[in-house]
């Protein structure tokens, strides 16, 4: 079965935009392959707001497979697919076809309502040494705790720790 995974450049702090929504704070390290990291994926998972960030980027046509969740958005280009409801029906779905992990590049409320639903397998989180004292937390709110078990962590020569979770589902989400 393939896998979610969530992964976010997060502040020490915990925050993944600055509080203007920067993210100039981001350190890119010289030894992080990402064509090799990427690799690893052949479906991209959207929020609204970072699809219209990626948008803008002018990327989209890899041949890769993107969905973007939205309720407020009415069509995109055909190269993406949008998804307004039965989310956990078609992430299953996915999740049991033949292909690569799922990237996962949504905010934190769409975040939020993958835990809720129990869809995020992992969560990749580049750990930046900044503390940004304010901005936007990687998750939104969460009626319950979402524990989670380290699976690897490597640290670069620019201070950045990548650090990678197994999401843990239990009962009520007690460990």
């Amino acid at each position: 079965m393939r896998k979610i995974i969530a992964g976010f450049a997060s502040s020490l702090d915990g925050y993944i935009e600055g509080p203007h929504g920067e993210y100039d704070w981001i350190l890119i390290d010289q030894e992080i392959d990402f064509a090799e990291h990427m690799n690893k994926f052949d479906t991209y998972l959207f929020g609204r707001k970072s699809y219209e960030k990626f948008a803008a980027a002018g990327s989209g046509n890899d041949g890769m497979k993107k969905l973007v969740f939205s309720k407020t958005l009415t069509s995109l280009p055909e190269n993406f697919t949008l998804v307004k409801e039965n989310i956990s029906e078609k992430m299953n779905s996915l999740k049991n076809e033949q292909g690569k992990d799922i990237a996962f590049w949504g905010g934190a409320s769409l975040l939020s309502s993958f835990l809720e639903l129990r869809l995020i397998d992992e969560i990749s989180i580049a750990i930046i040494p900044v503390l940004l004292g304010q901005g936007k937390s990687m998750v939104g709110s969460l009626k319950d705790k979402v524990w989670l078990s380290l699976i690897n962590s490597r640290s670069y020569s620019n201070g950045t720790l990548q650090a990678n979770y197994k999401v843990i589902y239990t009962k009520g989400n007690k460990k």
